[in-house]
């Protein structure tokens, strides 16, 4: 078996409309019955407040609701969580997909106005028939393909959480300072004693601190970089 990420321009939804303001997205959650549409979204944009226009203002949303809205890390981006509610005109990709008996892996992402897939296939014969499924709905691209299953390759948002979740704020803050002043630029922009002195605790304590979150987000992401590794694509078959 093998997996397979599979991008798809939706031409007639509000997820294709999105690639002019730069938005990446994240399907959380998401439930159809009937034409109904209920789903989950995390979004991050260049103009979040345009975006959510886009959104309102398809014909198939009836309502779209703001949970939780908040500075990205990105400079001059901001990201929420909205939950939408929807009448489907047609039946969507990952619809379609799944009831043709095609396996999608965790969430639905949203990429350049192109919806990405993560599909567990029995082989290159199924990645084609899936890819000829998506054209009925626009352009197709495959952007990766591992030869053996994985079960993860990257972390879960859950598992983001936990993780960001055990680092005290003093240390999210000396590492949030570091990345602002280019701590960790080549050549380095500021030295561990400036960001000491800024943060106004002694060079010690600022070395204690990065050192303790540098090791807790490292420890954390080095078995993925490994899985990463041993999957490298292989998409000249294709």
């Amino acid at each position: 078996m093998l997996t397979a990420k599979v991008c798809v321009r939706y031409e007639n939804d509000w997820t294709a409309q999105l690639q002019r303001y730069d938005v990446f997205a994240e399907f959380l959650a998401s439930t159809f019955r009937n034409r109904r549409y209920i789903g989950l979204v995390a979004l991050e944009a260049d103009d979040l407040d345009a975006a959510l226009e886009v959104i309102e203002g398809h014909d198939d949303v009836s309502e779209v609701q703001v949970i939780e809205r908040f500075d990205a890390d990105s400079a001059g981006r901001t990201a929420s969580t909205i939950f939408v509610r929807g009448q489907l005109s047609q039946f969507t990709p990952l619809q379609t997909l799944m009831y043709e008996g095609f396996l999608p892996l965790g969430s639905t992402k949203l990429e350049n106005g192109r919806e990405c897939f993560d599909l567990l296939l029995e082989g290159r014969e199924e990645l084609a028939d899936a890819t000829d499924l998506l054209r009925e709905f626009g352009a197709v691209s495959v952007e990766r393909v591992t030869r053996e299953f994985r079960r993860e390759v990257t972390p879960s948002a859950a598992e983001w959480q936990e993780v960001l979740g055990t680092i005290p704020e003093r240390q999210r803050e000396i590492l949030r300072l570091a990345v602002k002043r280019g701590y960790f630029k080549i050549p380095r922009e500021i030295t561990l004693a400036e960001l000491a002195e800024e943060m106004g605790i002694t060079k010690t304590t600022a070395s204690n601190h990065m050192r303790k979150v540098q090791q807790s987000i490292i420890e954390f992401l080095a078995p993925y970089i490994a899985l990463a590794a041993e999957g490298d694509s292989d998409l000249s078959s294709l």
